[in-house]
């Protein structure tokens, strides 16, 4: 007990989360392909992208719903920022346009994407909070 309230403390005085609460993925999201952060991707325009759903996977682990933005460029998903506290944990993704002539054609339209992240800490009852939407 007295070690759950230490972490509590650490977590709470580093940083602040911020950013929208969002509900947790359905099963509509169960098959949605994965994708892993691929960071120094050559890409020309970083950007986050709003994050439509998460769940909780496991003790410390949590699955992300969001979308790929349309073409004509091509993305991938190439940074993941996670601010911890004792109350809540604020994510914040990050796509960058690849700058690959041979990536091929990209969709016309936004897809949607999952991936999934290990946090420092159990999710247990905090909330889960989209980092791009903090003021």
């Amino acid at each position: 007990m007295r070690s759950a309230l230490v972490l509590a403390l650490l977590l709470a005085a580093c940083a602040t989360p911020a950013g929208r609460s969002v509900g947790d993925c359905d099963a509509s999201w169960r098959d949605v392909e994965s994708v892993v952060v691929r960071p120094g991707s050559g890409g020309t325009k970083t950007e986050t992208v709003p994050i439509d759903c998460m769940r909780r996977v496991d003790q410390k682990r949590v699955r992300i719903g969001f979308s790929m933005p349309p073409g004509p460029a091509c993305y991938t998903l190439s940074g993941v920022d996670v601010v911890e506290a004792a109350d809540a944990v604020s994510i914040a993704l990050w796509v960058t346009a690849i700058a690959d002539p041979a990536a091929g054609a990209c969709p016309e339209e936004a897809t949607r994407t999952a991936t999934e992240i290990d946090l420092e800490a159990p999710v247990a009852d905090r909330s889960l909070l989209d980092g791009s939407a903090a003021d």
